[in-house]
């Protein structure tokens, strides 16, 4: 263990700041509670009896059974608190509670090497870890902390320790760790904690997803922000910059104060004006649709002034399901999104976006590196029986109202046009049967790959619209793991290749009299938002909560005024991608102050 830090005359550690990545929105000051899980160094070891062996096994499947009693509660309590895709991070944990493999190999490194409960535990948790180590895939290796998660609560339940680390807590307070695991997360009362500060974490683990669902501020990456604190520090923590200052002096502490002032001010104008039409200033119309997903609540789409779907995740069906949905089920989900929108509003179905970071329950199969492999409209290709039965819900459903039908990761004419084909086939067999759709229904690929940013002209002239999905061309274009901590700093939306990227694909759309949206995270960013409006593109899509800030934004400044913003930050090619985004974040922030804190 490092040396303590040397404390001041204050009695507390010298004032210092760290960076991080920027995790969850929001800003938190308060005091320190350090959390280190000693799990590890706790495990006894010793050599079991055989004739204790059965009591030995006994032990181990009351520890299951208490475990798995646990994590069936913290599911429903996660799905209490929060609605949306990460009410399914707990799944893995309950899947592996149930895997035949798993609790063999417990078992049998206790009944055949006579290990005793725990150490059983540990060793079977080390060797799953070493296995999934070994693949190049993202979401197998967020399954490694997963394990670990499930293997620390096993193992405290064999030794008796029932209650909570956090148990400790006196008072709200930041929640300082080397990483904290998902269970972890969600088990601390909500009311005892301010903000998480980790020295390791990505942007898009488990802990991360489940602090921006809990709407809990966080700051990960921060390298040794643990070896630096004690008893009795404070900490001022800004999710939104990646800033964390150990107990600040009193500038930093009137320079929070001003930011949590404008934080609250800017929440409250949000709700003026959060249900008009989206347009500019100028009243050239852009509208706002959200991202969504079959755990999303519909009826609160209207409520924070979304204006249609231009985004249905319909992969989460299968991922809830645990299995393939039937084309009824499909068809019974998609009727329930369009039958909530008012009329005039649609909604875009994004066929399943398979393989990658979303892996199948039923249809687990690692790849060296998925992103690079079988997934998405490759996979379905592979299993057309899957695609077609997806496809004729999607047009029985449209009979319902107004829906689009949505080809994610096309990079090559062949692939959309056999999907065309397979459209046609499916609308012909429902006309043969008698069953009515919608024959005008419209149909988009998301541009997600720079090739098909290169062929855009082409693929214009096959779809009726693009969307633009900025998180995969952002990734394909850089060659950035965004959930990889070592280099998420490097996954930059406003580099100049992703601009000239999405310029591209405007200017093809619009050459062919199709529009394009954009539906990836860079929309829900205001200062980018403003940037790609700027740039042509006709409508964004984001998540629910974040339309009333963007829409604020965008509301504020004309046509002309966005289109000199865009044209600034494309002139700017030889800068870094911070040089152009402080290029359209200042003069926003100049003519919205409430924004400067972000």
């Amino acid at each position: 263990m490092p040396n303590p830090p040397v404390k001041n005359k204050t009695g507390r550690s010298p004032t210092r700041v760290f960076k991080g990545l920027p995790a969850s929105d929001g800003l938190a000051f308060g005091p320190v509670f350090v959390f280190r899980s000693d799990v590890a160094d706790q495990v006894p070891q010793f050599e079991v009896k055989k004739a204790d062996i059965p009591a030995e096994l006994n032990r181990l499947e009351g520890a299951l059974a208490l475990t798995r009693n646990q994590m069936q509660s913290l599911a429903s309590e996660l799905a209490r608190r929060i609605n949306g895709q990460e009410t399914s991070i707990l799944d893995g944990h309950l899947m592996m509670l149930e895997d035949p493999e798993f609790l063999d190999s417990c078992m049998s490194f206790i009944s055949q090497q006579r290990m005793n409960a725990e150490y059983a535990v540990s060793k079977t948790v080390q060797k799953y870890a070493d296995i999934f180590g070994a693949m190049d895939d993202p979401y197998i290796k967020e399954r490694i902390k997963d394990v670990r998660d499930l293997g620390s609560r096993l193992i405290r339940n064999l030794l008796g320790a029932v209650t909570s680390p956090f148990t400790r807590m006196e008072r709200p307070s930041i929640i300082v760790a080397d990483e904290i695991a998902p269970s972890e997360t969600i088990g601390i009362p909500k009311q005892m904690v301010l903000a998480f500060a980790t020295d390791r974490g990505s942007l898009t683990s488990h802990a991360t997803l489940l602090s921006r669902a809990l709407g809990i501020p966080a700051v990960v990456g921060l390298g040794s922000l643990v070896a630096s604190v004690q008893s009795g520090d404070e900490i001022m923590l800004d999710g939104r910059t990646g800033q964390v200052i150990l107990n600040p002096g009193e500038p930093e502490r009137q320079a929070f104060n001003r930011s949590l002032l404008q934080s609250k001010t800017l929440a409250a104008t949000l709700e003026e004006g959060k249900l008009a039409p989206g347009a500019t200033a100028d009243g050239h119309p852009l509208p706002f649709a959200a991202n969504i997903d079959l755990n999303t609540p519909l009826a609160e789409l209207a409520l924070v002034g979304a204006e249609g779907v231009g985004l249905y995740r319909s992969e989460y069906i299968w991922i809830a399901l645990k299995r393939e949905p039937s084309e009824e089920e499909q068809e019974h989900y998609y009727t329930d999104v369009v039958r909530s929108l008012p009329p005039g509003q649609s909604a875009t179905i994004r066929i399943f976006d398979m393989g990658g970071d979303k892996m199948f329950p039923d249809r687990i199969q690692p790849e060296l590196n998925p992103f690079l492999g079988n997934r998405s409209i490759r996979f379905l290709l592979e299993n057309r029986t899957i695609l077609r039965r997806q496809l004729r819900a999607i047009l029985r459903a449209s009979t319902h109202g107004s829906i689009q039908i949505l080809y994610p990761m096309i990079a090559a004419i062949e692939e959309l046009r056999a999907l065309n084909i397979e459209l046609a086939s499916c609308k012909n067999e429902l006309r043969e049967q008698g069953i009515p759709f919608d024959e005008n229904l419209k149909r988009g690929i998301m541009v997600e790959v720079p090739a098909a940013v290169f062929i855009a002209d082409a693929l214009a002239k096959e779809v009726d619209f693009f969307s633009i999905g900025t998180n995969d061309l952002i990734q394909y274009t850089l060659a950035v793991d965004r959930s990889n901590e070592h280099v998420s700093r490097l996954y930059q939306p406003t580099h100049p290749a992703v601009l000239s990227l999405v310029r591209q694909t405007i200017d093809a759309a619009h050459a062919s009299g199709i529009t394009v949206s954009v539906c990836g995270e860079a929309a829900s960013n205001p200062f980018i938002a403003a940037l790609l409006v700027g740039m042509g593109v006709d409508s964004l899509s984001m998540s629910p909560t974040l339309i009333p800030l963007v829409k604020k934004v965008i509301r504020r400044f004309t046509s002309p005024e966005l289109a000199a913003l865009a044209q600034k930050a494309l002139s700017l090619k030889a800068e870094p991608a911070s040089t152009i985004f402080n290029a359209i974040r200042d003069p926003i922030t100049k003519a919205i102050p409430e924004l400067s804190h972000r």
